[in-house]
């Protein structure tokens, strides 16, 4: 049985851990802590379209992507969180390897993580997100963001799994928080679902792991946030190659534990309360 182990955290010297007064749970890494206001009542069944190839779409995308993302969410992401993106070599080292599709995986932190990812990476990304954000007032940015509801109807499932399966032919880039819930500014890594090394798996695709970390807010900064909230630093790893020859339920298992583990080394976690896989649903 997997449990919570707070005894087991330790930090490299020097690694800062926000005081954020947020109680987080112990019980349930899973447990969401936002709760989204109802605004409409969107069906996610095989009638939804996952992948929508319409030109309004793709004209409501390109005003997401390039005005919103890389416009006001970088002036956002640098004035009040002062971002800086480190690793970024990592993208020209392995670009060959990149070409054909990629899987990214990050912790997840803050409303605006997605958004910094794809600042730092300089390339469009489609994310499996809960069904639920999409009926809140975040419908519109986080669809033409590239967000794809995760859908708990069977038939949605296949239309769902059909829409990633079109993305990565057409060699597309997959963002996946693997902790599955947004705890604000929580630093140990919680466990990882295993969608995202599934995916891996079967694409034959390399995972990318990023960790966002935290910075005392202090200086200037201090104008433009409140004072709780960190300032961050994005970092980009080396990738971490699926094994198509080995079978898939321990391969898969293998990528979960090792992208744990490559995260927290990333983000000074020496060792880390919460173990890499939690038993599923």
């Amino acid at each position: 049985m997997n449990e919570y182990r707070p005894d087991n955290f330790k930090l490299k010297e020097g690694v800062y851990v926000p005081d954020t007064g947020i109680d987080y749970p112990v019980d349930d890494p899973y447990k969401g802590l936002v709760h989204y206001q109802k605004l409409r009542d969107l069906k996610f069944d095989d009638s939804y379209p996952y992948l929508d190839d319409s030109l309004g779409f793709k004209l409501q995308w390109c005003i997401v992507n390039y005005f919103v993302v890389h416009f006001v969410l970088f002036l956002g992401n640098k004035i009040k969180y002062g971002m800086k993106f480190r690793g970024r070599d990592i993208l020209k080292k392995y670009k060959k390897e990149f070409k054909d599709g990629l899987m990214i995986i990050s912790n997840h932190c803050y409303p605006w993580d997605g958004a910094a990812i794809c600042q730092a990476l300089h390339h469009s990304l489609w994310i499996p997100m809960l069904a639920e954000h999409f009926n809140g007032k975040e419908y519109w940015l986080l669809k033409h963001f590239g967000g794809i509801p995760v859908p708990d109807d069977f038939g949605g499932l296949k239309k769902f799994n059909e829409a990633f399966d079109e993305i990565n032919a057409r060699k597309g880039w997959i963002l996946v928080f693997p902790e599955a819930r947004n705890w604000r500014f929580y630093k140990p890594l919680k466990p990882f679902r295993k969608g995202a090394f599934t995916m891996a798996y079967k694409y034959k695709c390399p995972i990318l792991p990023i960790n966002i970390s935290y910075r005392e807010r202090k200086g200037i900064y201090s104008l433009f946030g409140k004072k709780w909230e960190p300032l961050l630093e994005l970092t980009i790893g080396e990738p971490i190659f699926p094994d198509g020859t080995k079978p898939r339920k321990s391969e898969v298992e293998r990528l979960r534990v090792e992208s744990h583990s490559r995260i927290c080394e990333m983000g000074g976690i020496l060792e880390n309360p919460w173990p890499a896989s939690w038993d599923e649903e």
